[in-house]
């Protein structure tokens, strides 16, 4: 859906439901 989450995954890990890690952001379909 939207491209960035709005969320961080410097570590490597997403929380968002749906989103995956594109270091060093978060993005989802």
């Amino acid at each position: 859906g939207l491209p960035v989450c709005g969320e961080t995954c410097v570590t490597g890990s997403c929380y968002t439901p749906g989103c995956t890690c594109s270091w060093p952001v978060c993005t989802r379909n």
